[in-house]
Formats: structure tokens, C-alpha cells, sequence
């Protein structure tokens, strides 16, 4: 008779669980590596403006060139400030996520050692019926002979 753990559907239930709050879990955080790309992306175009704005204010500039390199600073500033909140956002979201998928981490691994040692007490148990059988089947041929 093969091992039949009770609770199979249950730790089955649990593992898909744990891997779908695991798949939540990378989306979140494979979303937090795109938003920190982008807000070096920013960055990168902040400084590459400010090396322009140098380069430009040693030499006569038109007003509107000014204006124009200015308009263009302070939306990068305001797209990189959207960005850092966005992070803080997401941070937080992971934080949480982390809490549900360790949750349910733990929850499967629970399981999965009760199954692991209902096992191991069935299988010690199935060798002392086999030595057991075996045990009776050489006292048998002793007492023939």
C-alpha cells in the first residue's frame, strides 16, 4: 500500500498559493527595477542639461533659449520627483507583498514537513512489517526443519 497523505489537496492549495503571492511578489518588484531605470534615465538627462545650461551661460544666449533650457529642467525635476514617489509606492506595495508571500510561505512549509514526517513514520513502519514478515517467514522454515 503506497504512502497517501491526508492533506494532500490542501498542501497542493498552498503551494499555488505561495506561488502565485511569489509571481505578485516579482511583478512588483520587476515593476520597481523599470521606475528606478527610468529615474536614472531622468537623471542622466538632468545632468546632461545642467552641462548644457554651463556650457550655454559662458556664452550670449537668447532669453527664450534660457526659458526654454529652464521649462526643460523643471520637468525633469517634476517627472523625477512623480518618480520617487512612485518608488515610495511601490516599496510599501512590496513590503506588504513580502508579508503575504512569506505568510503564505510559511503556511505551505508547515505543511509540507507534516507530510514529510507522516512519511517517514509510514515508511519505518512499512519495514518493520516487511522484517516483521520476513521474521516470521524464517521462524516458519526453523520449525519445519
Amino acid at each position: 500500500m503506497a504512502f497517501r497523505f491526508s492533506l494532500e489537496a490542501v498542501l497542493r492549495f498552498r503551494q499555488n498559493v505561495e506561488r502565485v503571492e511569489e509571481a505578485a511578489l516579482t511583478r512588483i518588484v520587476q515593476e520597481i527595477a523599470g521606475v528606478q531605470l527610468e529615474f536614472q534615465r531622468i537623471n542622466a538627462q538632468q545632468e546632461s542639461l545642467r552641462a548644457q545650461l554651463e556650457r550655454d551661460l559662458k556664452r550670449i544666449l537668447p532669453a527664450i533659449e534660457l526659458m526654454e533650457l529652464a521649462e526643460q529642467e523643471a520637468w525633469l525635476r517634476a517627472g523625477a520627483e512623480a518618480l520617487r514617489i512612485r518608488l515610495q509606492e511601490l516599496e510599501a506595495k512590496r513590503l506588504e507583498q513580502l508579508g503575504i508571500y512569506q505568510k503564505a510561505q510559511q503556511g505551505r512549509q508547515i505543511l509540507s514537513e507534516v507530510r514529510k514526517r507522516q512519511q517517514n513514520s509510514y515508511e519505518i513502519d512499512q519495514r518493520r512489517r516487511e522484517q516483521k514478515t520476513l521474521d516470521e517467514i524464517f521462524l516458519a522454515r526453523q520449525e519445519r526443519e
